[in-house]
């Protein structure tokens, strides 16, 4: 089922939209129905990208472990390689989290 909804769109956007529309061959309602989908979609991947991060932080916090970068680096390198050779280079190992260095979530 569809629902109606009323938007009030500046005289420019209404424009551009009619515009882009008539170039890609659809209506502006198709248009805009096809880019706030487009939209919503981006939103839930961003959704869960930060709920992956905070997950991870979590975990780091609870673990107070980390990998090295420079190890994280060699193995994804070593990875890449190993599909061309044949190379069997093992996952880094999780370090203490160094405390003298405390973590802060990125977004408070």
């Amino acid at each position: 089922m569809t629902a109606t909804t009323s938007l009030k769109l500046p005289d420019a956007l209404k424009a551009t939209i009619a515009q882009v529309a008539a170039f890609e061959g659809k209506t502006a309602h198709a248009l805009m129905v096809d880019t706030l989908q487009s939209a919503m979609e981006d939103a839930l991947v961003r959704q869960q990208f930060y709920a992956d991060g905070d997950a991870s932080y979590q975990q780091t916090l609870q673990t107070n472990t980390v990998f090295g970068g420079a190890d994280v680096k060699a193995y994804l390198l070593a990875r890449v390689k190993r599909g061309k050779t044949g190379d069997t280079t093992g996952r880094p190992e999780a370090q203490p989290l160094d405390t003298r260095k405390p973590m802060k979530p990125a977004h408070d």
